[in-house]
Parts: structure tokens; C-alpha cells; sequence
């Protein structure tokens, strides 16, 4: 695999344990997007213990197991939703599906962490922000190229402590090689993945 290669490219980060071992409890569900992966470890590099893998795909899930041996195989959603001890779900479904997993995460009282990009319509939105002012959970967003990037991390406190002076214009030069091949059918269709300014416009405008 190629790192241009977006869809599959999975960040390496160094561990930096924020919890102690088993402090903070969390879950993965749903595996359409590759991205998962990155979160996962991002989560684990952090002091996480990765309890439970769920996916309807039974193939998604024998590679992520393979991928995190030491997590329980889930039998269904509720089961992950249902135990007390996770205290958050990452999920990298289909973006339009995104919004209602986010909802149900917040109803079992647990925080989520989705894979960009988190909503679809102005309709999830506000779904979402009624959701989170019902429930007092998060509803965070995997920004890999800002949040899960050593480079951007080390800029921004740069420009925080003012080394490099007033900060006058950014700009993006992505985004990487779209290796069609390499992508599944939701990926072109603007209903499930919510178009390109929803997609890459969102991970610019973010950056």
C-alpha cells in the first residue's frame, strides 16, 4: 500500500498513556472506512484498552481482529452499547450513517468518536447538537491530517507561542491520489458519502 493511498494510510503516532490501564474503556464499531484503524491506535496510544470489535461485515471484522488480537469480538451493537464499562465508541461507517450511530452512542450514555466526515446533511446536524445538549456526551471527529499528525500538532504550537510570527494565510495541498481502485461504490455516491465539499472541504476548511 502506497502512503498517498488516503482511504487505507493509517498515521503512526508515539504512545503517550493519559489513563492507566483499563481506566478508560472504549469500542469500535463499524469498519467502512480504513480510517478506524488509525483511531484505534490513536486511542490505544493514549492509554485506552480496546474491549470490543463490532461489524455486521464478518470479513472486516476477521482483519481488524487480526489487526487487534486483544479486543472481544462483539455479537452485535447492543452489546457494546449495553455495557457499562465502555465509555466511548470510535465508528467509521458509511458517512451518512454516521449521525444515527453518534445519536445511539449518546442515548447509552457514552461518548463518540467518528471518522471525518462526522455528518451528511444540516438535518444530522442538528440532530446531533440536540443530542449532545440532551445527553451531555461528545460527539468528536477523527481529523486525521490536523489531530493524528505530528507535523500540524508541533505548527500549531508554534504559532501559539508566536516562534514564527503572525500567521497570515495557510493553504491545503491536498488531497492525495484518489486510487479509485482502491475505494469502495459508497465512496461516489454523493447520498453516502456527502459529496466532495462535505468530504475534503470539510478536511481543508478544518486544517
Amino acid at each position: 500500500m502506497e502512503r498517498i493511498e488516503g482511504f487505507n494510510y493509517m498515521p503512526r503516532g508515539k504512545p503517550n498513556p493519559v489513563v492507566k490501564p483499563g481506566e478508560f474503556m472504549f469500542a469500535a464499531i463499524g469498519f467502512d472506512h480504513a480510517h478506524i484503524g488509525g483511531m484505534i491506535k490513536g486511542l490505544l496510544e493514549a492509554g485506552g484498552t480496546l474491549k470490543y470489535l463490532y461489524d455486521p461485515d464478518k470479513v472486516k471484522m476477521d482483519i481488524y481482529n487480526r489487526m487487534f488480537p486483544q479486543a472481544k469480538f462483539a455479537s452485535c451493537e447492543e452489546e457494546v452499547l449495553s455495557d457499562p464499562e465502555v465509555r466511548l465508541v470510535a465508528g467509521a461507517c458509511v458517512p451518512s450513517e454516521r449521525c444515527a450511530l453518534g445519536l445511539r452512542v449518546m442515548d447509552a450514555g457514552k461518548d463518540y468518536f467518528t471518522d471525518k466526515a462526522p455528518l451528511t446533511t444540516l438535518e444530522q446536524l442538528e440532530s446531533a447538537k440536540r443530542k449532545v445538549e440532551q445527553t451531555g456526551r461528545k460527539y468528536a471527529v477523527y481529523y486525521s491530517e490536523r489531530i493524528h499528525n505530528e507535523e500540524a500538532v508541533f505548527a500549531g504550537e508554534l504559532i501559539k507561542q508566536g516562534a514564527i510570527g503572525r500567521v497570515i494565510q495557510t493553504i491545503g495541498m491536498g488531497p492525495h491520489r484518489l486510487s479509485a481502485a482502491s475505494r469502495p461504490d459508497w465512496f461516489f455516491i454523493k447520498e453516502k458519502y456527502g459529496g466532495i465539499l462535505c468530504d475534503i472541504g470539510s478536511h481543508q476548511i478544518e486544517q
